[in-house]
């Protein structure tokens, strides 16, 4: 049924013109203070990391998924170019994603506090784990919510073989390649011993970095041999993250902010947040932005990146999808 609508609509559109302004439809980010004083002029902006950290973004009629790296960018400018801004606060609810995006993310928050020098506090809610924890280690402080899964400290990559479903099928795939490594990885061959060496050296590298930035994020807390002990990909709940410390302190997103109150020196201040959808914004515990997903085609997308060889900083589970 979903592919006959998908038809038909293909259809349809083929004869209609569709002009639609989606920079119009997403707006501009706005301020919007959302706890504390409002009448004090220091402020703590709360900025969010939620969901499988990728750069994906889509435009289209039928979906407006911003890429995660592109918001973050833009509120840590206003936030930077804001002279109120006395202190930030990450909020983290996200498994972790691609390599790349938590890497941007990371340098972006360190970048960010090398030119503001004002506190950064990350709050860990549901789920901070693998690429969720790596930018988090670009903050001056971890405070966890009491139930938050954590941890998860490396790298996975899967490989999904279709030969045997193509051989019982009787299709047969055939690459002409300029090496014997072009198609490494590729769904359509087993992988032989010197692609799995050749791929794993890639994944230890990755791995390498991840503990790097660990153990420059727990500087004074943890040693490299420490912050490898706990990096064999397991979850900690937060009670175990702050006896590792892993994290440096276990409450809610309140005791977050006050963290980040108190190293900023504050007394009166305002919580605010940037947000496209002001309206929509009630307290420190909504959602500034929605992360849509398509409405033809997600399925299929997910199908294509798990064929071809990936790697993430990414709890395992979420891999397939939740």
């Amino acid at each position: 049924m979903r592919t006959l609508i998908l038809a038909a609509f293909t259809a349809l559109v083929g004869c209609v013109n569709v002009d639609v302004d989606l920079g119009t439809r997403r707006g501009h980010y706005t301020e919007k203070a959302v706890e504390g004083d409002e009448s004090a002029s220091a402020k703590v902006a709360l900025i969010d990391v939620q969901g499988i950290l990728s750069s994906d973004q889509d435009d289209s009629l039928f979906s407006l998924r911003e890429s995660q790296v592109v918001a973050f960018v833009e509120k840590l400018k206003l936030a930077e170019a804001d002279k109120d801004v006395k202190a930030v606060v990450v909020r983290i609810d996200s498994p972790g994603g691609d390599v790349t995006t938590s890497d941007i993310l990371y340098n972006e928050l360190i970048s960010f506090k090398s030119r503001k020098k004002v506190p950064v506090v990350a709050a860990f809610m549901g789920v901070a784990a693998s690429g969720g924890y790596y930018v988090a280690s670009g903050a001056d402080a971890i405070v966890a919510h009491p139930t938050t899964i954590t941890g998860s400290i490396g790298v996975i990559s899967l490989h999904v073989s279709l030969v045997g479903l193509l051989d019982k099928i009787g299709v047969k795939v055939e690459a002409l390649k300029s090496g014997a490594n072009k198609d490494m990885g590729s769904p359509f061959r087993n992988m032989s011993e010197d692609d799995r060496k050749l791929l794993q050296g890639l994944i230890d590298q990755f791995y390498a970095r991840f503990v790097a930035v660990v153990t420059e994020g727990r500087k004074g807390r943890l040693t490299e041999g420490q912050v490898k002990s706990l990096a064999d990909g397991r979850i900690y709940t937060a009670t175990q993250a702050l006896e590792a410390k892993l994290v440096d302190g276990i409450g809610y997103l309140d005791d977050a902010v006050g963290e980040a109150k108190k190293r900023a020196g504050l007394g009166k201040f305002k919580v605010v947040m940037y947000t496209r959808r002001p309206g929509r914004l009630d307290n420190e515990y909504s959602a500034a932005t929605v992360q849509a997903q398509p409405l033809f085609g997600g399925d299929l997308e997910q199908a294509r990146k798990l064929l071809g060889f990936h790697c993430y900083y990414l709890w395992e589970p979420y891999l397939l999808g939740k």
